[in-house]
């Protein structure tokens, strides 16, 4: 056969015999039914192991270029190649999309969307309100712009060691990759790591956008209740065992939505797991600087012994000036291989946001608005909560989250909660329905996400007052 092997090439043998039989293929040179020379006779021919043509052949037999005939006469022929493929109209580029939301990750985007719309009050998106926004130094540092950032991203990455360590985090920049999001560095780790059909396993309930992202990637998510003080272990383990997931995701300061505060003694449990197992972790902290009380808990990174959680966090919540600057905590060599991918995808961060975030985290403004927003949002969480108790002998109650921006209300048996969502939207208040959380369904109480993020103190009052009133409309 006409097959050339360059034994200079970085090309495994095997693979350039199958690309040069390939190739015979699709050029006509051997058609269907071709008896393929037998694999120790090629391996003479080719002076390779026979091992090497069998590696070959098997790969053109899974890439559907050979068939095996175990019966008379047996051997390797060629398969059919289908000259032509009829088209008989154009196919809309709609129906060819291969990423798409279900119905819940709809509904769960347009209330966000809809979360700035001033007709409503929202307690629908995470969005931060005004008085988030960092004031302090603010004019002083965009005097001084015109100076022209250097060298942001590497000295964005050191003052992240700096915030990190005032958390009890030991990092050096070589560890640390920057993201726009921790959406985006999810997306990363995804494409770095796992293949369709792959698990991942994470707490539920979970955010739809969170979902859509591994599910449209053709990775199966697969789910673990919570309990009080975190995820269930057990079950954990059991779905572990079952499923062999390729990582855990996981949220312990303030999950969203529900609010729960992973314990102590269950992230060492966790970690033991995740190590007895050897399935990584990525850890996601985005709420971890709402802290209104308590001590602060030590990261799941920081635990970590076996060097197997990706930290991931970002400043969208702290320094929401649109920077869109978030960051990715690991290994050297997963950091090393992001980076390059990052090049590849060409996503940036904007040079000009980091410096601003530079100067004002450098400049001690930072470490100062991040005390003021615990005080003010605890403060909001409060009138919150003082409001809602209200509402429990119309079949609403809640536990009170010792941080974050969220609060998991549950509702009594009989409350319908798409009812309720549409009652309350109809009166102008938006909330987000608990059974947009469950991917794979709900048998259990209704719920409802409240955030309070971007709400002011009136409107809270009013809002629960229409709250109320459309709970009155929602009993079946």
């Amino acid at each position: 056969m006409n097959i050339e092997i360059n034994r200079s090439s970085q090309t495994p043998l095997y693979l350039q015999i199958k690309c040069a039989i390939q190739n015979l293929v699709l050029s006509g040179e051997i058609g269907q039914g071709y008896k393929m020379p037998a694999e120790r006779r090629l391996a003479e021919e080719l002076d390779v192991h026979r091992n090497t043509v069998i590696k070959a052949y098997g790969a053109l037999v899974d890439e559907g270029y050979l068939i095996v005939s175990t019966k008379k006469p047996k051997g390797y022929f060629v398969k059919e190649i289908p000259g032509s493929v009829p088209f008989n109209r154009f196919f809309p580029l709609e129906k060819m999309i291969r990423y798409h939301f279900n119905e819940k990750e709809k509904l769960f985007l347009d209330i966000f969307s809809r979360s700035e719309d001033p007709r409503y009050i929202s307690m629908g998106g995470m969005i931060m309100g005004q008085e988030a926004y960092p004031a302090e130094g603010i004019p002083e540092i965009m005097q001084n712009l015109t100076q022209g950032p250097g060298n942001e991203a590497e000295r964005m990455k050191k003052n992240i060691c700096a915030v990190l360590f005032q958390e009890n985090m030991y990092v050096s920049p070589k560890n640390i990759q920057l993201v726009s999001e921790t959406n985006q560095a999810l997306n990363h780790i995804m494409t770095l790591y796992l293949k369709e059909g792959d698990y991942v396993l994470a707490e539920e309930p979970v955010v739809p956008d969170n979902a859509s992202i591994f599910r449209n990637k053709g990775i199966h998510l697969i789910t673990v209740p919570m309990e009080p003080d975190g995820v269930d272990l057990l079950q954990m383990e059991a779905t572990i065992k079952k499923y062999a997931p390729k990582f855990i995701y996981t949220m312990p300061n303030y999950h969203n939505p529900t609010g729960i505060l992973m314990s102590l003694e269950k992230r060492q449990r966790l970690l033991e797991l995740a190590g007895r197992y050897c399935i990584p972790i990525i850890e996601e902290d985005s709420q971890r600087d709402f802290r209104y009380e308590g001590n602060r808990l030590p990261s799941l990174y920081s635990l970590d012994r076996y060097r197997s959680v990706i930290y991931i966090d970002s400043f969208t919540l702290t320094f929401p000036h649109g920077i869109k600057t978030g960051y990715l905590v690991g290994p050297t060599d997963l950091i090393e291989t992001l980076g390059r991918l990052i090049v590849v995808d060409e996503t940036s961060v904007s040079g000009l946001g980091q410096y601003l975030l530079n100067e004002y985290i450098e400049r001690g403004y930072f470490a100062r608005h991040i005390r003021w927003l615990a005080q003010h949002y605890a403060r909001k969480r409060d009138l919150l909560c003082q409001c809602l108790e209200r509402l429990a002998p119309k079949g609403l109650h809640f536990v009170k989250p010792k941080g974050g921006l969220l609060l998991w209300c549950s509702l009594d048996a009989g409350i319908n909660e798409r009812t309720l969502y549409q009652e309350a939207e109809r009166r102008g208040l938006l909330l987000i329905p608990g059974f947009l959380f469950y991917p794979k369904g709900h048998q259990g109480g209704g719920h409802i996400r409240l955030c309070y993020s971007n709400i002011s103190d009136e409107d809270i009052a009013r809002g629960v007052e229409l709250l109320g009133q459309a709970l009155d409309h929602s009993v079946e």
